[in-house]
């Protein structure tokens, strides 16, 4: 159960970062990492806790990659 909470801490922070830089929109970074995590863990059968903390974990992810997208644009 520990493990569970560690990947939902965890990964969609990345994923949502990761995909948002890459895609250079937020939105695009939310939904695809939504529809991942949701796809591969079977989200919709875990515990309201673990759902809350990927929650809390995506929109962290959102913030850092918009910091990420402001860095790159005024670089440019």
């Amino acid at each position: 159960m520990i493990l569970k909470f560690i990947i939902a801490l965890i990964l969609p922070f990345i994923l949502v970062a990761l995909i948002s830089r890459i895609s250079l929109n937020i939105w695009v970074g939310l939904i695809a990492s939504l529809g991942i995590l949701m796809a591969a863990f079977n989200g919709a059968h875990q515990p309201i806790s673990v759902i809350l903390l990927g929650v809390v974990s995506g929109l962290a992810g959102a913030w850092f990659g918009s910091r990420l997208i402001e860095r790159k644009n005024r670089t440019q």
